[in-house]
């Protein structure tokens, strides 16, 4: 064998360690990758609604959650045909702030909701007058509800992908 000839095989070496190197690299990054994109499910919850002030100007629909477990409330949008605004226990809707998709961490703490809306809580949803007619909607998002569309008024989506509706009613 000549010099020449010896120096063949450590090059070939080098370009098969380099080629199982990338594979094994792509190979985890798919698998981190995948990983990353999993998409949470939409929580399990129940719901039960109660109409107030039905005859009086300032018609309001109670709505609470009785079963499930807690629901992260940034990630919550409250979707309506119609525009309304939520309230809490000690925070009644305003019309005057009403848009079609309204945030439950929207404004100082308005629907009574902490970080996570728990079973036995309860909102007020409210809009301009009577409520009949009017379809609302509890839309959960697997990220942060954004409001940044028409400066701050209403969502940018109002149903953004992956969004799941947990919850309808249409007001009779």
């Amino acid at each position: 064998m000549s010099e020449d000839d010896r120096a063949v095989t450590p090059v070939i070496a080098t370009i098969l360690m380099v080629a199982v190197v990338v594979v094994l690299a792509t190979t985890i990054s798919v698998y981190f990758y995948d990983l990353s994109n999993t998409i949470e499910p939409a929580p399990n919850a129940a719901f039960e609604q109660q109409l107030l002030d039905e005859s009086g100007p300032n018609e309001r629909l109670e709505v609470t959650l009785t079963h499930g477990g807690g629901i992260r409330a940034n990630r919550v949008l409250i979707v309506a045909t119609e525009p309304v605004d939520i309230g809490g226990p000690d925070t009644d809707p305003n019309g005057g702030y009403a848009t079609v998709g309204e945030k439950l961490t929207e404004g100082n703490d308005q629907s009574g909701v902490g970080e996570y809306w728990t079973a036995g809580e309860t909102i007020k949803i409210g809009g301009v007058g009577d409520l009949s007619g009017i379809t609302i909607r509890i839309v959960w998002n697997p990220t942060e509800v954004k409001k940044d569309g028409a400066g701050g008024r209403e969502p940018s989506e109002v149903i953004g992908e992956n969004a799941a509706v947990i919850w309808e009613h249409t007001v009779e």
